[in-house]
């Protein structure tokens, strides 16, 4: 591992998903030397690798614990928004659903100014990734789920009923379906771009990946990055890079690190006592993320991840045989549109059994995908020492501040009761709703409940954004505007939010970058 001022072809701050790929395909395709540089530990523990322990500790234990500013729709509630702390960020602690971005979603990217980010254009980086015309065998397999639950098959059978079609996985958000969602599985075990992409070159020989490394800024001269300093065993080290610098720390942290090294909107900089290297005041802005509800009902069975099961799944699990272990407890779902205006469904169902040890209750979770809400990532009115570890920037994504997201929310509780009404699931049996509760019948009562219960889906995106625009942030092959040799490579440059789970489409960004690149 270097220490104190070592010296790089490439420097890539963010060991997340978009840096595990980006880094596996410079080795490939340069002669370079290369850092990987994050914060977290060096590599997912058994209790990550393993789908059920991981959805319902993973988040906790191995997390960066961001949290929003007082939100003035929900209640003034302060949200929770947990990112990875780890090698593979937070596809190492996250359901594990796959979902690459529809083609429509990456079209709208280009119709916004992204020129060379249609779906056309981001087929040979697909086809890669996840297998396809030319290369069956992606980098990643989008797997069936290897453990099916009762309520899964009760939702599905309902849906049915519903009239809602059924597809065997339900891969993306093409039209109003359900089915069992793919996931990122390897013969039952958590398998995300760390293990696809990083852990088999780990001990290249240009290849260092220094870990427990907090960035504090980038190393600046003039226009052009040069490096960047971070923290490690408690001193300052640097990182040089004699090609290009690649922020690659996610839609929170990335227009951090701009901001704290004089990059972005200037009199924000100015008040936070932060020399103004370039004015860019796109960064941090147009910050967006998918929202979500509970809508909980009573159950009449055990779930299947209850703590009195584990014992049990254990023992199944180590003499080879499926069990609940290898479930992220949201193994299906489905896709809705909201009313006769939505032109794509907009409206995602999830299944969930694993928060009620009692056998008490389900959830039929619902997620706006297509929310209209837009807030920002900021340095106005943080404690002193802001723009560094320990005193983030303030994170405000507005929720609901769009009046439209609320109706469309009000409207999929609608949808999700008519469904949980269905006979299926009537003999599962679900016994009646506990949240928001038989009392909460009309419209003005389910806004109160999802202003009471709404919170993130973990998927913020686009404070980095890519364009052309005096708002955009980096050009459309991911330099950052007015600085040479930095790109951004990660969710923060998406134009908009896919409607879709957001973790395939940040690997289609890095796998597009190695692209542009070399």
């Amino acid at each position: 591992m270097p220490a104190g001022d070592d010296a790089f072809d490439y420097v890539i701050a963010g060991g997340g998903t978009a840096g595990c790929v980006l880094a596996r395909r410079l080795l490939e395709r340069t002669d370079a030397r290369i850092a990987l540089i994050d914060a977290g530990s060096a590599a997912p523990n058994r209790w990550l690798q393993t789908p059920l322990t991981s959805v319902r500790l993973g988040r906790w234990w191995h997390s960066w614990p961001f949290m929003t500013v007082p939100q003035p729709a929900l209640n003034g509630r302060r949200i929770a928004l947990p990112m990875g702390h780890v090698l593979g960020g937070s596809a190492s602690i996250n359901a594990m659903i796959a979902q690459p971005a529809l083609d429509a979603d990456f079209d709208d990217w280009a119709g916004l100014g992204a020129e060379g980010w249609s779906s056309a254009d981001l087929a040979a980086a697909r086809a890669r990734a996840f297998g396809g015309d030319g290369a069956p065998k992606g980098m990643v397999a989008l797997s069936a789920p290897a453990h099916r639950s009762a309520f899964s098959e009760a939702f599905l059978e309902a849906c049915g009923e519903a009239g809602l079609p059924k597809r065997g996985l339900l891969d993306g958000p093409d039209s109003a379906r359900c089915g069992y969602f793919p996931v990122l599985q390897k013969a039952g075990r958590r398998f995300s771009a760390f293990h696809a992409y990083l852990s088999p070159v780990l001990d290249h020989p240009r290849l260092s990946v220094i870990t427990g490394a907090d960035i504090r800024h980038l190393l600046l001269a003039a226009n052009r990055a040069e490096g960047v300093a971070y923290v490690r065993d408690r001193r300052l080290q640097i990182a040089r890079a004699r090609r290009e610098v690649i922020l690659a720390l996610g839609a929170l942290e990335s227009p951090r690190i701009l901001m704290a090294s004089g990059i972005g909107p200037a009199a924000m900089l100015r008040r936070a006592g932060i020399p103004v290297m370039h004015d860019l005041p796109g960064v941090g802005d147009r910050l967006a993320d998918h929202v979500r509800i509970p809508i909980l009902f009573r159950s009449g069975r055990t779930s299947p991840a209850a703590l009195r099961n584990l014992p049990a799944a254990f023992v199944a699990r180590l003499s080879g045989r499926n069990s609940v272990l290898a479930s992220n407890c949201c193994e299906a779902g489905a896709y809705l549109a909201s009313g006769a205006s939505a032109t794509r469904p907009d409206l995602q169902i999830v299944t969930h059994f694993q928060s009620v040890d009692d056998g008490g209750a389900v959830d039929l979770e619902l997620t706006l995908a297509r929310p209209r809400s837009r807030g920002r990532v900021s340095l106005d009115g943080a404690v002193p020492g802001g723009a560094e570890p320990g005193g983030a920037a303030l994170v405000d994504p507005r929720y609901l501040s769009d009046p439209g997201d609320l109706e469309r929310l009000v409207d999929g509780i609608e949808m999700v009761r008519s469904i949980a009404a269905r006979p299926a699931l009537a003999r599962f049996p679900l016994l009646g709703e506990r949240l928001p509760g038989p009392a909460a019948r009309d419209r003005a009562a389910l806004r109160r409940h999802v202003r009471a219960a709404a919170t993130t889906a973990f998927h913020p995106v686009g404070t980095c954004r890519m364009g052309e625009d005096g708002q955009a942030v980096v050009d459309s092959r991911l330099r950052v505007h007015g600085i040479e040799r930095l790109r951004v490579v990660d969710a923060s440059v998406m134009p908009a939010l896919p409607a879709a789970n957001t973790c395939c489409a940040v690997m289609l960004i890095a796998e597009r970058a190695a692209d542009v690149m070399v």
